[in-house]
């Protein structure tokens, strides 16, 4: 009788999640960002199920935009704001309305020059490194940062009920956001050009999320100014 009550419990859990899940090469998602900023945030997925993926790499929103979710090479950190605080969850107990992720086991690295420090200058050399690395880029990847930012501007969404959400900016003003400057981060990635409003922005062929050096910190990247020779990861073919 226990047994049954905890197997009923599990399939409530998996069944009030509304499965919007999709796969794309290799690149999987559930939910999608157009829906989210139109008030849509419940959620369509619980992390639980992906607990037991090897080389899992993710990102995405937290359900009822109560925080950040960042998973990198199966290691959660759920960045929440707690007051004025920030709180790094480490576990799979929290269910995404919008999640994007992939299985990675080996990465390719590629030094990027100095000369490239902005992400509009960084995009053209991530596609064509991409494509050198036989990456077929009209589908979407993942790929990754790492070393020393020189600046990055981030967030941490925390729904305010009270605030009318219209944009972007709207969802970065209910939560926490700031600036961290000569940092050490990981910054995960995953690319797409068709996939504007469902796991990439409306404006951009890529979403970042990160977390430093130090895991003090994890959210979701906004901008970013690239150090001198930063490591640029891409799957291994």
């Amino acid at each position: 009788m226990k047994t049954y009550i905890i197997l009923l419990g599990l399939l409530v859990t998996v069944l009030s999640c509304k499965q919007k899940s999709f796969e794309t090469d290799g690149v999987q998602y559930s939910g999608n960002l157009r829906d989210v900023m139109s008030g849509d945030i419940e959620a369509t997925i619980t992390l639980n199920e992906l607990k037991s993926m090897k080389n899992l790499y993710a990102l995405g929103a937290v359900e009822g935009l109560d925080g950040e979710v960042q998973i990198f090479n199966s290691q959660p950190f759920i960045s929440k704001r707690e007051s004025d605080k920030i709180k790094i969850e480490r576990n799979f107990q929290s269910n995404a309305a919008m999640l994007v992720y992939a299985q990675v086991p080996e990465w390719h690295e590629i030094e990027v020059p100095k000369a490239i420090y902005t992400l509009k200058q960084f995009e053209p050399f991530l596609t064509h490194h991409a494509e050198q690395a036989g990456i077929d880029t009209s589908k979407p990847f993942p790929f990754m940062l790492e070393g020393n930012v020189r600046k990055l501007s981030w967030h941490i969404v925390k729904f305010n009920p009270e605030v009318e959400v219209r944009s972007m900016m709207d969802h970065m003003k209910m939560g926490l956001n700031g600036v961290t400057v000569e940092e050490k981060a990981e910054i995960l990635g995953f690319y797409s050009k068709d996939h504007q409003g469902v796991f990439t922005h409306h404006d951009s062929n890529m979403h970042l999320h990160f977390r430093t050096e130090n895991e003090a910190l994890a959210g979701h990247a906004d901008d970013l100014i690239l150090g001198a020779y930063m490591t640029l990861k891409l799957p291994k073919q």
